[in-house]
């Protein structure tokens, strides 16, 4: 696939994700109205998030690392019929597998929530609500695994607007739920809980589902085929061994995380959970949209044998990345108080805004860092070789865990103890896996990606600079339209003047940069 063609997969990513993103600031905005930065939302935090590692646990690991390279294997092997057969097969496995496993997350939720409040006991009130939801939230199980494998054919066969898009589905389902929380709640808490429990379930089947359509689109034809002796389901599995190992150390990590954030106070999971919205949306819009792109390119190259291609990818991939998500993590940084003061209404107060703010700009350090790492997370699982990912990252998640335990019980610093932490995990995980990769696939380019990122950064430090003064120079505000604006204002002077150092600068990325802002606006 050419630049031309990555930057136009990219930017249709790109438009799709941002109205699913936006929709998802919605949503939180609709959280934080209903619920502000309090027990019943970290409750919600804790209980949302189980699904998803749970999912991640048994069945993630397989369908993100290996569905989209065995599937475009069996393509190459044995045309558009084996893949088909062993996407069937895959997608019947998920349906009786996750299927049970739903059931009996749900029958058994105090066990599963134990896991993550383990610092504050069965009978804390944040563990009653955090049960409670997730009885409901368990059978979001089988609707992500479902949905992964709708995604990945569809990925696969380069289709990639409706499932970038249908995370905004989800969104509305769950904006609706909260905005009908907030009368139930004065009439009936029990109802209203249970009410928001069944709306956000029902926007992860929408938001699978909707694809459905797209799967038409491309011929593909669903029949009930389960094979437990396929030569691909083998291969798929052996690739997922070192997955389990890496999602499984994941899963542990994320629960110390929740665990020791309720030492730092009970809204911990609460506040952290507002952070990582806005530390993932950079991220979430234009990192995943070039790693998804790339993903299939890479697991095609990798199919071929075809090294010198796969090299190419990764440069520019990981160069991209960068340009991309430096500069915006920096903004983030300096503008994280008017960003959180796009939540200022209803329950979510000013002193939210500003306690918030202060993680969101210790957190976002790390951002580039993370998208490096996940960049090559899809890099490794193309290569259908992620033992070392998995054994390092453990490994560097042993030592992040106690670091979660060390500096949150610390006052001084309570919760900027996890983005500390998560600091270390990422920059250690980039520099370790890039120089692993190298005696992998060979050179592809570490001394310019560097030389480039350095560019990239010093643009930031001055774009960035120039922003924060201007807050200081003008009229301090508050609330949301202050946020608003700010964010606008602020925000497109210091893009502007970043990328504008950027091109003096002469780095190289710029060009792909010009591509993709091409595309997007012709989308």
């Amino acid at each position: 696939m050419s630049e031309k063609s990555v930057a136009k997969s990219t930017a249709v990513m790109s438009v799709a994700t941002l109205i699913s993103r936006f929709t998802g600031l919605v949503r939180t905005w609709a959280m934080a109205f209903a619920l502000g930065n309090t027990v019943i939302t970290s409750a919600y935090q804790i209980a949302n998030n189980m699904p998803n590692a749970l999912y991640d646990l048994v069945a993630g690991g397989i369908l993100a690392a290996a569905f989209i390279p065995i599937f475009m294997l069996e393509k190459e092997r044995a045309g558009e019929q084996g893949g088909a057969d062993f996407a069937n097969n895959m997608l019947n496995i998920v349906i009786v597998l996750l299927g049970g496993l739903s059931l009996l997350a749900s029958i058994f939720a105090p066990a599963v929530i134990a896991t993550q409040t383990f610092t504050v006991g069965e009978q804390d009130v944040v563990t009653q609500y955090a049960i409670d939801l997730f009885r409901i939230f368990a059978f979001q199980i089988l609707f992500y695994g479902i949905g992964s494998i709708f995604t990945g054919i569809l990925n696969a066969n380069r289709e990639f607007f409706l499932p970038a898009l249908a995370p905004a589905l989800n969104n509305v389902c769950c904006i609706i739920s909260f905005f009908a929380y907030v009368p139930l709640y004065g009439v009936d808490p029990q109802l209203a809980l249970v009410v928001l429990g069944v709306g956000v379930t029902v926007g992860v089947a929408v938001q699978f589902l909707v694809q459905i359509p797209s799967l038409a689109k491309i011929n593909f034809k669903y029949r009930f085929y389960i094979n437990l002796k396929d030569p691909a389901l083998k291969e798929a599995l052996r690739i997922a061994v070192p997955t389990v190992i890496y999602i499984a150390g994941t899963l542990v990590a994320l629960t110390c995380r929740n665990a020791f954030s309720l030492n730092a106070g009970e809204d911990g999971p609460s506040a952290l959970g507002y952070a990582w919205i806005w530390f993932q949306l950079p991220y979430g819009v234009v990192a995943v949209s070039l790693s998804s792109a790339l993903f299939t390119e890479m697991s095609e190259a990798a199919a071929r044998n075809d090294t010198r291609t796969l090299r190419e990818h990764v440069r520019t991939g990981i160069s991209n990345t960068l340009l991309l998500i430096v500069p915006l993590a920096g903004l983030l940084c300096v503008l994280s108080v008017p960003t959180m003061s796009l939540f200022q209404a209803g329950a979510f107060n000013s002193d939210d805004v500003y306690d918030i703010a202060l993680l969101l700009s210790a957190w976002v350090i790390s951002l580039p860092a993370y998208s490096v790492v996940m960049f090559l997370y899809r890099t490794y699982a193309s290569l259908r070789q992620f033992m070392f990912f998995a054994l390092l990252s453990v490994g560097l998640e042993v030592v992040e865990c106690v670091l979660y335990g060390v500096l949150c019980s610390i006052p001084q610093v309570g919760l900027l103890g996890v983005p500390l932490a998560e600091l270390f995990y990422t920059m250690a995980m980039a520099v370790v896996l890039m120089i692993h990769l190298r005696g992998r696939i060979g050179d592809f380019g570490i001394r310019g990606i560097v030389s480039s990122g350095a560019r990239v950064l010093l643009a930031t430090v001055v774009g960035c600079v120039v922003v924060w003064a201007l807050q200081e120079l003008l009229v301090e505000g508050e609330g949301m339209l202050y946020g608003f604006l700010s964010l606008v204002g602020y925000g497109l002077v210091g893009l502007v003047i970043i990328f504008v150092l950027c091109a003096v600068l002469k780095v190289p990325e710029m060009s792909f940069l010009v591509g993709l802002k091409d595309r997007f606006l012709k989308r």
